[in-house]
């Protein structure tokens, strides 16, 4: 087994627990949802949301098109995780943000791509670029130490996560890359 094998291994089992830890915190929140969404800002949801489901949606493609196994293999469980992670969020009364313009060219491309080593690092490096910008935001609500609830909850549980995504993704890229 080698460090990327163990890597994606890892991750499955943080991501059951992170997914648990979060729901479990929205379980027990007993205010109503509409007072949910009043907690933090609600550009935290939108923002975690927006970059979330388009991390999601090329995932799933990259899913169908991915050649290398390790990419594949990333795409197959983050596409699984973003469904989570935003089903949480949608749950908590959120509603599904208007995609930016950016985002949605880079989903265009992508699929325009052919099947190889250009999409698998082309997926990878829309993916580093996402994490880092995820990770931004979760670290922003995290850090306000004015917001309390299910949403600081859930970018707690995701900062160490995305964190190790970030590394998994370095890694492939670099695999990728030579």
């Amino acid at each position: 087994m080698n460090m990327t094998s163990i890597a994606l291994c890892r991750r499955s089992i943080f991501i059951g627990g992170a997914v648990t830890a979060a729901m479990t915190a929205l379980a027990s929140v007993s205010a109503p949802t509409s007072t949910l969404a009043d907690e933090p800002p609600e550009d935290y949801v939108d923002q975690t949301l927006k970059l979330d489901l388009f991390s999601c949606d090329i995932s799933e493609l990259a899913a169908k098109k991915a050649v290398h196994p390790v990419v594949y293999k990333f795409a197959e469980l983050e596409s699984e995780e973003a469904q989570a992670i935003a089903g949480l969020l949608l749950k908590a009364d959120a509603s599904a943000p208007q995609r930016p313009d950016t985002l949605s060219q880079s989903v265009e491309t992508l699929k325009r791509m052919d099947p190889g080593p250009a999409f698998d690092l082309a997926y990878i490096e829309h993916q580093i670029d996402n994490h880092k910008s995820l990770l931004k935001v979760q670290k922003r609500e995290v850090d306000d130490v004015s917001r309390q609830g299910v949403q600081k909850t859930v970018a707690t549980v995701l900062v160490p996560l995305i964190a190790s995504h970030l590394d998994m993704l370095r890694t492939a890229h670099t695999d990728l890359a030579f």
